[in-house]
């Protein structure tokens, strides 16, 4: 029992050290809640837009432009170190609500197949000659879809207690062909 007691009065402490890596400015924080939720998209996955099957699965897509560190580790070396204090790692998120219903009308709700609640960084990308690391999250549903439509409220939410939320409108299809 004095186990018990000791590792609930030790709980506190562990989760205030938890973040205590986080190294970025409210500045910081805000623009990158301002560019992910600006650029959250719902889309197929690569191996929807090959196989073109019905199917469970779906992101939900954002990026955030590099910083010029990352941006110069980039040009000098073609890739850059994947680091586990990046701003993206400490960004977690709560689906709120959401309404998705498929072609034939009926809802879908989401599975929880243990994923993350922290955003998953993915492939590096150019946009407008901006460079870009693209980050998501993967989605399950309870049945298959060929069509998707509805919304997915969801917030971001980072150590420092900054929040930002988004309504991202959900219209896709097992058709669809995904930016290069």
């Amino acid at each position: 029992m004095a186990k018990f007691i000791l590792a609930l009065l030790l709980l506190p402490l562990l989760s205030s050290c938890q973040n205590s890596d986080y190294k970025y400015t409210d500045k910081e924080t805000e623009q990158f809640l301002t560019e992910i939720a600006n650029h959250a998209t719902a889309e197929i996955t690569f191996v929807t837009e090959n196989e073109q099957k019905p199917t469970h699965d779906f992101l939900l897509a954002t990026r955030y432009p590099l910083s010029k560190e990352k941006r110069d580790e980039y040009k000098a070396q073609g890739h850059i170190k994947n680091d586990f204090d990046d701003i993206p790692d400490f960004a977690t998120y709560t689906f709120k609500t959401y309404d998705l219903v498929n072609e034939k009308n009926k809802k879908l709700k989401f599975v929880d197949n243990g994923r993350a609640i922290y955003l998953q960084k993915s492939s590096l990308g150019e946009y407008n000659g901006v460079l870009f690391q693209n980050v998501g999250i993967d989605i399950k549903l309870n049945e298959k879809f060929e069509q998707l439509k509805g919304f997915i409220l969801i917030e971001f939410e980072m150590p420092n207690g900054m929040k930002k939320e988004k309504k991202v409108v959900v219209n896709i299809s097992i058709h669809d062909k995904l930016a290069p």
